[in-house]
């Protein structure tokens, strides 16, 4: 097929016609990929916030859960006469009793001021205020259980949520004048607990 010059003119248009929509075509597919990588980014990054902000959530702290769970114990506490104003003489008789009952040995103690709590996602509210107490603990112990069965029976005295925020057991060296027969303590704990009660419950 022979193509004459006037074909070629009246082709020029046409061709360019057709260059330009390749070239506009190419720009096209050009920048949809870039929208579509844009989009993708987005919604990647949208997924990590939304597993992230579900991974906030499904970690909320047992121990907080299980402090508003303890406004119904507290209340039926206070329906029984139970709940009341407790002081440091109270715990001081507790630790005391603890420490008879188990055959513990050394117990060293000190109480800081009262507090309103300040836990993540704890708030006090209308019907009760939580209040809190670090308590500061120097155990001498002749094994784990000892320091377990403690606590166990601190919380079981029932006059406050026993929360343990630190807890430090070390070995300790026995000297060459101990007898080796002798009942000695082999470990010893360090320890903050935090002692939560509710005040302010409103009669139902």
């Amino acid at each position: 097929m022979i193509v004459e010059r006037d074909d070629l003119k009246q082709l020029r248009v046409p061709l360019a016609l057709a260059i330009v929509l390749l070239a506009l075509g190419a720009a096209c597919v050009l920048t949809s990929e870039h929208y579509l990588d844009a989009g993708r980014k987005i919604q990647d990054a949208t997924r990590q916030s939304r597993i992230a902000a579900q991974s906030r959530v499904s970690k909320v702290s047992e121990e907080e859960r299980e402090i508003r769970d303890s406004v119904v114990y507290y209340e039926e506490m206070r329906q029984r006469g139970m709940l009341g104003e407790q002081t440091r003489l109270d715990w001081i008789e507790s630790i005391a009793r603890i420490k008879n009952i188990r055959k513990l040995f050394e117990i060293r103690y000190n109480f800081e001021a009262q507090r309103t709590l300040d836990y993540p996602g704890i708030v006090s509210t209308g019907a009760a205020d939580f209040v809190v107490s670090r308590l500061r603990l120097d155990m001498l112990l002749l094994h784990e259980a000892d320091l377990l069965n403690f606590l166990a029976d601190l919380q079981a005295a029932g006059m406050a949520h026993v929360s343990v925020r630190s807890c430090t057991v070390t070995r300790i060296e026995r000297g060459p004048t101990l007898s080796a027969t002798a009942l000695q303590p082999r470990l010893r704990a360090e320890c903050h607990v935090d002692l939560v009660s509710v005040k302010g419950l409103k009669p139902a």
